[in-house]
């Protein structure tokens, strides 16, 4: 009977010390002080659907953690289930930069994070891993940023619709600065607006895909200074990657027209193609396009030869360029050097073409559309991003992609500057393809808003 009432006296005080415990955790204040560090972004380099680097510039030597989890806990940093320490960092561009690998996570899930040093704790972000099954999802495409003056605030409107418009992911096509990309206050410019302008209002920070671009050739190891970027070869200037995203929905080819692009990338393109020959929609990015829409800008005959028939070969759906400052869309095409009905290495080809289509001008002050070919379905000379909604199939409906050209900025004949970013009405998770009132779209006489591929499914 004593030993009965020994061990229950014993379960009653382990309950209250629990009991105590707990509410002495419960009762934790949320730290006053922030966390001394800035220019937050995030990457996608290694596999979206479970993980995803943190970027960040730690502004004081701490010891540092990012506390995360699929609950959100605000700043109560002892309440995330997750943490980890930076895994790689460098002293690039007059910022002490940290990367920090999340993974291990849900497809298709939200995470919540903050970071903690010894000072404080920042604000709660969040973000959404890739789904691992086809499912609807929109992104967003371009590139080409400068660092003063109008273009300077072109760039920063396109990013404030990316806030709005909250794709899954960015594909941002090079040329992040005004420089060759060795300035240290041009990237610290372009980091603090990134951050600043495409984090929506309740924290949703949006990954990136970057691409490498001319204004990056300073150093050609750039973006793995800045984004931890995958390179090749166990050379750091030879950055090109791929990801998937929604199962075998969409995969994207992550190029770079700054190198050879014949030789080791060549072959690596040809095997990423392959085996991902099966995805439904398959998407190549990079810099600059093989056939200018600008007279200003010389032909890219040598890329042509290396990658277009890779891409003709391995039904390559949708091309992504930059480079020139101007909005490109053009109908599926097929390469072709022998018919009398090519033009400039193409014929148009609705069935089983590629779509290429960007050209730039995030930002940077747009060109003249003056070097249309036979088979230019549109351009324009204004600032313009790519929002891409892509679509698996369902409910009797194949899988589809509707492209929309949003227009964040123009210029009159008196070089004034209109910026189309102001009253758009930013969209929520419960709608997130519906077009927001007072958004600026670029439309012609044919299709409307909106271009559909496959491309007979405008029809």
């Amino acid at each position: 009977m004593r030993l009965f009432k020994t061990k229950k006296i014993r379960s009653e005080l382990l309950a209250i010390c629990v009991g105590l415990l707990l509410f002495t955790i419960s009762c934790q204040k949320i730290p006053t002080d922030y966390a001394v560090s800035d220019k937050y972004r995030l990457v996608w380099n290694n596999d979206p659907q479970t993980s995803v680097t943190l970027g960040w510039n730690q502004l004081q030597s701490s010891e540092i953690e990012v506390l995360f989890g699929t609950k959100d806990h605000g700043r109560k940093y002892w309440k995330y289930r997750n943490k980890v320490n930076p895994t790689d960092g460098n002293s690039k561009y007059g910022m002490n930069t940290e990367f920090a690998l999340l993974d291990n996570l849900k497809p298709g899930t939200n995470y919540y994070f903050v970071v903690k040093d010894k000072v404080g704790v920042s604000d709660r972000f969040w973000f959404k891993t890739a789904p691992a099954e086809p499912t609807a999802f929109t992104f967003v495409a371009g590139g080409d940023t400068k660092s003063s003056g109008l273009p300077l605030e072109a760039g920063r409107a396109s990013n404030r619709l990316v806030s709005k418009l909250r794709p899954l992911f960015v594909v941002f096509n090079g040329d992040f600065t005004g420089s060759h990309g060795t300035d240290s206050l041009l990237w610290q410019l372009w980091l603090d607006d990134w951050f600043g302008l495409t984090t929506t209002d309740d924290g949703l920070m949006i990954p990136i895909l970057p691409v490498h671009g001319n204004h990056e050739n300073g150093d050609r190891a750039n973006l793995n200074y800045i984004f931890n970027s995958p390179y090749q070869n166990n050379d750091s200037s030879q950055i090109y990657y791929s990801a998937t995203i929604g199962g075998n929905l969409l995969h994207v080819i992550a190029l770079n027209s700054e190198i050879e692009t014949g030789g080791a990338q060549k072959k690596w393109l040809e095997d990423d193609l392959k085996k991902n020959e099966n995805c439904t929609f398959k998407a190549a990015v990079y810099h600059k396009p093989f056939r200018p829409h600008y007279t200003g800008k010389r032909e890219n005959d040598y890329q042509y030869n290396q990658w277009v028939w890779l891409f003709d070969k391995y039904g390559l759906d949708i091309s992504i360029d930059a480079d020139s400052h101007i909005h490109k869309i053009t109908y599926p095409v097929s390469p072709d050097t022998l018919s009398a009905k090519a033009e400039m290495g193409f014929i148009r080809n609705d069935e089983k073409g590629t779509m290429y289509f960007g050209e730039g001008s995030w930002g940077a002050r747009p060109r003249e559309n003056d070097d249309d070919k036979s088979w230019t379905l549109s351009s324009g000379s204004f600032n313009q991003i790519k929002w891409i909604h892509v679509f698996p199939d369902e409910n009797k409906t194949p899988a589809h992609l509707n492209i929309y050209t949003v227009k964040s900025a123009s210029y009159d004949s008196d070089k004034n500057q209109t910026l189309y970013d102001v009253n758009v009405d930013a969209l929520t998770e419960d709608d997130l393809f519906g077009i927001p009132k007072n958004i600026t779209l670029f439309e012609d006489d044919i299709f409307g808003n909106v271009v559909k591929y496959p491309f007979h499914s405008n029809n």
